[in-house]
């Protein structure tokens, strides 16, 4: 009965808002199958009896999965049963092995009570430790002593004693399958794809996938068969090895198979080299605000009036604590990006979400609004086209923001919003049915891009594509000076990218994005292109889902407190502090003093508007973003956080 009534829902609010009683349903009805479990083997029931007991637990569990095995908010059972077996298994296997040790071993309750005791005392010391751990950050830890808002709630961090891999190990390898590839292919500058098949006798296939940043809206409907139209308009070709094979302009990306293998090869199209500046629609123009704005002197020390490139990777569901924990050479990486004199690395420690999702969030990061006043509103990518930036965009998973999180701002669905705001975008490769369902449930515990399983696409790690693309954007982006002024290549850009290896209960997949995050921030660092690009790493929020997030308070806490961390190049930081040096604000540098007050990511949206408008901007999003110092003992109210979720409270 008690599992049943775990199996309510509706919608996102509903489930927020009874997590600790859907939570406490699923342990109560663990406890109950536990009771009769032990029942079974420490009673004297004839063989048969017990038998015929344990045949009807499984023809229970059998009926409540055939009942309701959904895998999404409406219907949650699979995610309900998932939880119970990942905690009634372990609790009777360890109930199961005592009971034999008490029938085998003398004085075992005496034996027990001393392990009990000193294991006590082990996990005791081990969450001391972690419980420090869990405040230490790149370069700094939380600050308890500033008069500033603390984590409500006794924050233990119970999740970190576990080893690497405990909670989705029965889930199978985290390595993707190799592979041979026996397939060479590239596209060279001029658009001609060549190929080598090292398969005797096989024909080679070309899928051309579609340019999806020309479509309207009502084409990219996740829920109403957005990967299946991209499958739909893929065009499938054969190669000819003495026949040249050009590309269009507009192609991103190609599929090349043969006999057995098939491997992605994307590009940059058009070439940075060919793309002319964009200008904005009049009715529709970012750049027509009429507001009081700040105009950067080059009399100003260290002042630079060239904009910077921007790079946001955006990690969802990844808290603070939680990049830490699964990313350790990435952050260890990250550390190494704070070199005076090139580039400043900041880490925010009450960076605080402002929503259950990545709805709320994404929307106070990129609208600067949760609730738009106004219909048709753009995504600050846009914001930075307007002004001269190239922007692109990188979506791992198969979906579109605009469509998906602010899809009824716009009343006319015909509305082309990434064609409006993107001079590039990357999102088909992710929709192919190698790794995106193309029936069924997409976003299932084991296919798709929330899956806590490996995610892997002909043979390598989905993110992999993505960072492929993300380095040939940064190579054509780089500016050449044999190259005239006139080119894409001397104007800044700005990138985003968007994981999903975080979006999973068991927290387990993240561990996979590490070496390829290490390898970019390596590459990054050690380009140069630091002293001019700013560089943001950040969660929209932490992990909602999963063992610890539902039975434990640092669970709660940690959903509340995603990664937050920003290079900037020299100038700028120097900019910033010279700027409230000069306005007698407080004497500390702006961005060392944020790194410990209440942050959220409506500072984030107005820190990219001081990017893209750069060298002259808005005073009112100045003093709303990163560069200047926000309020001293800031509250969740003032910071527009709703009370349900505000998890930093001031005594």
């Amino acid at each position: 009965m008690t599992y049943l009534m775990s199996l309510q829902g509706g919608s996102l609010v509903y489930i927020n808002e009874h997590m600790s009683s859907l939570g406490a349903e699923v342990l109560v009805s663990v406890l109950s199958l536990t009771a009769i479990t032990v029942m079974l083997y420490a009673s004297r029931l004839r063989v048969s009896t017990q038998r015929v007991t344990i045949l009807l637990i499984f023809i229970t569990l059998a009926a409540l999965y055939k009942y309701d095995h959904g895998e999404r908010f409406e219907q949650h059972g699979f995610y309900n049963l998932l939880v119970f077996l990942a905690i009634y298994i372990p609790l009777n296997l360890v109930l199961g092995v005592l009971y034999v040790l008490w029938r085998k071993i003398d004085r075992f309750p005496v034996y027990f009570a001393v392990a009990v005791l000193v294991g006590g005392i082990y996990v005791s010391v081990l969450l001391m430790h972690y419980r420090k751990v869990f405040d230490q950050g790149l370069r700094g830890s939380f600050d308890y002593s500033l008069g500033e808002c603390t984590w409500s709630g006794r924050n233990i961090p119970f999740v970190d004693i576990l080893p690497a891999g405990t909670q989705n190990f029965w889930a199978g390898s985290m390595h993707c399958k190799s592979e041979l590839q026996r397939i060479d292919a590239n596209i060279d500058e001029e658009g001609v794809l060549t190929v080598r098949c090292e398969i005797p006798g096989s024909n080679v296939l070309i899928d051309i996938l579609p340019e999806t940043r020309e479509w309207p809206l009502y084409d990219k409907d996740v829920w109403n068969g957005y990967n299946s139209l991209i499958i739909n308009r893929t065009q499938r070709l054969t190669y000819y090895k003495d026949l040249p094979f050009v590309l269009n302009d507009t192609t991103q990306a190609v599929v090349v198979r043969c006999g057995s293998s098939s491997t992605l090869v994307s590009r940059v199209a058009p070439p940075i080299s060919k793309l002319s500046v964009y200008t904005p629609p009049p009715n529709s123009d970012t750049r027509t605000r009429n507001t009081t704005s700040i105009s950067v002197s080059p009399e100003i020390p260290h002042s630079n009036r060239k904009p910077p490139n921007v790079i946001y990777l955006m990690l969802d569901a990844v808290s603070r604590r939680q990049f830490h924990r699964q990313l350790p050479r990435s952050a260890h990486i990250l550390r190494t990006l704070h070199q005076p004199g090139v580039s400043q690395i900041t880490e925010l420690f009450r960076y605080h979400s402002v929503g259950f999702s990545t709805d709320n969030n994404t929307k106070a990061m990129f609208l600067g609004e949760i609730y738009p006043k106004n219909p048709n509103t753009l995504p600050i990518w846009a914001y930075f086209r307007d002004r001269g930036y190239i922007t692109a965009r990188v979506e791992s998973g198969c979906e579109d923001w605009a469509k998906e999180y602010n899809g009824h701002n716009y009343p006319q669905q015909d509305f082309a919003v990434s064609n409006r705001s993107l001079d590039y975008e990357l999102t088909a490769p992710f929709c192919l049915p190698e790794f995106y369902p193309s029936v069924g449930n997409p976003f299932g515990n084991f296919k798709g891009p929330y899956s806590m399983i490996a995610r892997c696409l002909f043979g390598r790690y989905l993110h992999e594509w993505a960072f492929d693309y993300l380095y040939k954007l940064r190579r054509e982006l780089r500016p050449q000076p044999a190259m005239p002024q006139s080119t894409g290549k001397h104007r800044p850009y700005m990138v985003t990218v968007a994981f999903m290896e975080g979006h999973e209960g068991t927290g387990e997949v993240l561990r996979t994005l590490d070496d390829a995050l290490t390898e970019f921030l390596k590459d990054i660092r050690d380009s140069g292109e630091l002293d001019n690009t700013v560089l943001i790493i950040g969660g929209d929020h932490g992990l909602h889902m999963g063992l610890n997030f539902v039975y434990t308070q640092n669970g709660q806490i940690e959903h509340q407190n995603p990664f937050f961390a920003m290079s900037v190049p020299e100038w700028l930081h120097q900019y910033a502090g010279d700027y409230q040096a000069n306005n007698n604000q407080e004497q500390a540098h702006p961005l060392t003093l944020n790194e410990q007050r209440l942050i959220t990511p409506f500072e984030l949206h107005h820190t990219f508007r001081i990017l893209a408008e750069w060298p002259e901007f808005s005073s009112d999003s100045w003093k709303r973003s990163l560069f200047y110092a926000q309020k001293k003992g800031r509250t969740c109210d003032e910071a527009g956080i709703g009370a349900r979720f505000c998890m930093c409270k001031t005594k």
